[in-house]
């Protein structure tokens, strides 16, 4: 067996590792800045939510407080009509427009009545949750009881962790930069050795590496595999000490010898 080809594959798998315990530094990072993120969407949706509410019904009662005013004016000059009104039909006829308005103010009244009710349905909700949030009873609150106050500062919370997080990964990126842009410089120059010298090797760790697994050349630990902890049949021991390698039968990684990482990691620092 040409143990140089197996060297050359454990030289790629340590520059790997390498750049994957810098850039683990970083990990879960980005996930919680996304994760935030959407926490914050969700209650940047819910303020708004309401906010648009608020302003409908405002809206909406100035509208039917226009509508109002203006029905008791006209009621006023009809009335005032009434009393120089020539004859019955006249008269009538005035009466009608007069009912027709005083209609139109007890539906607007309705209507503002309707509207101050789901004011108090809201506030009453929001009691209730705040209520609750005093008894640490999160679990029962629904999105509508939720206080606007702990909304908002919920969103202002949020706001600054996703700005804390953004920082830490920023600062985390530019300090490790260069690093990982000289590692991958390396790992680009070991794959070009790798493919000239042990192409199938390269296509059979590219392929492991294509799943989830993070290595796809692990070390002999304890008899077994260290990256499924299955047992390495006894036989294959001797082979492995040797220098040479074998493929789980498990999980199908490449398993090699303690030794050649470290051989590995040696060579990196001359």
């Amino acid at each position: 067996m040409d143990h140089t080809k197996i060297n050359l594959i454990v030289r790629l798998q340590h520059i790997d590792n390498m750049i994957e315990s810098i850039m683990s530094m970083q990990k879960g990072l980005p996930e919680e800045i996304s994760a935030l993120e959407e926490d914050l969407a969700f209650t940047s949706r819910q303020i708004d939510a309401r906010k648009k509410i608020a302003d409908d019904h405002q809206k909406l009662r100035e509208r039917l407080n226009g509508v109002i005013a203006e029905s008791r004016e006209k009621i006023r000059s009809f009335k005032e009509k009434q009393t120089l009104a020539r004859n019955n039909k006249e008269y009538d006829a005035l009466s009608k427009q007069i009912e027709y308005e005083e209609k139109e103010i007890a539906q607007a009244e309705i209507q503002l009545q309707d509207i101050s009710q789901a004011v108090h349905h809201s506030q009453e909700l929001q009691k209730k949750g705040r209520d609750l949030i005093a008894e640490n009873r999160y679990d029962e609150i629904s999105e509508e009881m939720m206080p606007d106050d702990v909304l908002q500062q919920q969103m202002q919370d949020l706001t600054e962790q996703v700005r804390q997080k953004k920082e830490e990964l920023e600062s985390i990126v530019i300090e490790t930069a260069e690093e990982i842009t000289t590692l991958r410089e390396v790992l680009a120059e070991q794959r070009a050795v790798v493919a000239q010298e042990a192409k199938r090797l390269l296509d059979k760790y590219d392929h492991l590496k294509s799943g989830t697994m993070q290595n796809a050349v692990v070390k002999l630990h304890r008899q077994a595999c260290s990256g499924c902890n299955t047992r390495v049949p006894t036989n294959r021991h001797t082979l492995i000490v040797q220098g040479g390698f074998y493929v789980c039968e498990s999980c199908g990684r490449i398993v090699v010898h303690e030794r050649l990482f470290e051989e590995a990691a040696v060579s990196g620092q001359q």
